[in-house]
């Protein structure tokens, strides 16, 4: 196929005049269509032959993607992509905001989106351009795992696909089976840094891996899905956990610095502080499993003397 190397405006303006919808407009062949399917965004989405040249514009696909075993169709990821070793030698794009030229540019026969993080206005461009582009699910457990197995069907690598949301699906239940024993789950807050305090509200999906991991999220009566707490809240509540994403800062120290009153508070003192790693609970996905095994296993390591430490670290 010849690059496709359209100014923006010239797309936006195939747009105005083609009245493009939600469906793709690429002609059927003859003997129908590779693949269709709703996706994320509930668009019914045409793959009129198996794409192999596949851009990911979100970190959460390009993980659904390793999962599914179809890191192989990939030609590009973003620029907020790990330096994974796997993704090594393949090229960078910025998805926010949108670089919709360097993305055409590669010749993409599939965008493979998040429902979480990019705008669903981009799928008309996009479709404009006779590129397809799927949203995968990722709001529920229930969602990540559908979408693994759909890119699986979409990149010819079903079997492995399968495989891998059943092993997730797997250490689920296992960890649920394990902190089902916590009569009395502690309570907690997440913060994103230790900065200021962003945090998650209500039907979060961080929310779902604290009470995984056996823990009592405060937030969950926050309607913001996005909470900046306030220290005298958090005072008041008084967490018997907190855990966050802190880097390479010593958390207890950190916290300290930028919220001195809080050295009253429990989990201060008794040292329930806990560090989740970035990569694993900040992108939803099918690294989340693990983010939830390594809480469990700091809060409660009474749980899981003997066991092997795989999901700790």
């Amino acid at each position: 196929m010849l690059r496709r190397t359209l100014p923006i405006l010239f797309v936006l303006l195939i747009i105005l005049t083609t009245g493009c919808g939600s469906e793709s407009t690429q002609s059927v062949p003859e003997d129908g269509p590779f693949l269709t399917f709703t996706d994320g965004l509930d668009r019914r989405v045409v793959l009129n032959a198996a794409p192999e040249r596949v851009v990911s514009i979100a970190p959460g696909a390009t993980h659904v993607v390793r999962a599914a075993g179809g890191l192989g169709s990939l030609v590009a990821v973003t620029t907020a992509d790990y330096n994974d070793a796997d993704l090594e030698g393949l090229e960078r794009v910025s998805a926010l905001p949108l670089d919709l030229e360097a993305i055409i540019a590669l010749d993409p026969d599939l965008i493979l989106a998040s429902d979480q993080v990019n705008d669903p206005a981009h799928a008309e461009l996009f479709e404009a351009l006779n590129v397809p582009i799927a949203y995968l699910g990722s709001d529920t457990w229930e969602d990540v795992s559908t979408s693994i197995v759909l890119t699986g069907r979409m990149l010819r690598s079903e079997d492995l696909a399968e495989a891998a949301a059943d092993s997730l699906q797997a250490e689920r239940e296992a960890l649920a089976a394990i902190t089902s024993q916590i009569e009395v789950p502690p309570t907690s807050i997440f913060l994103i840094s230790p900065i200021t305090s962003y945090s998650f509200g209500k039907g979060s999906y961080v929310l779902d891996l604290m009470r995984l991991a056996g823990l009592n999220p405060l937030t969950e009566t926050f309607e913001t899905p996005a909470p900046v707490l306030d220290d005298e809240w958090v005072l008041l509540m008084n967490p018997d956990v907190i855990v966050g994403t802190f880097g390479d800062m010593d958390p207890v120290a950190s916290l300290l610095e930028n919220h001195p009153s809080w050295r009253s508070l429990d989990a201060i003192k008794q040292g329930k502080v806990v560090d989740v790693p970035v990569p694993s609970i900040l992108t939803p996905g099918p690294e989340n499993v693990r983010a939830a095994w390594h809480m469990a296993m700091k809060v409660h390591p009474e749980l899981f003397s003997g066991m092997n430490q795989k999901s700790s670290n």
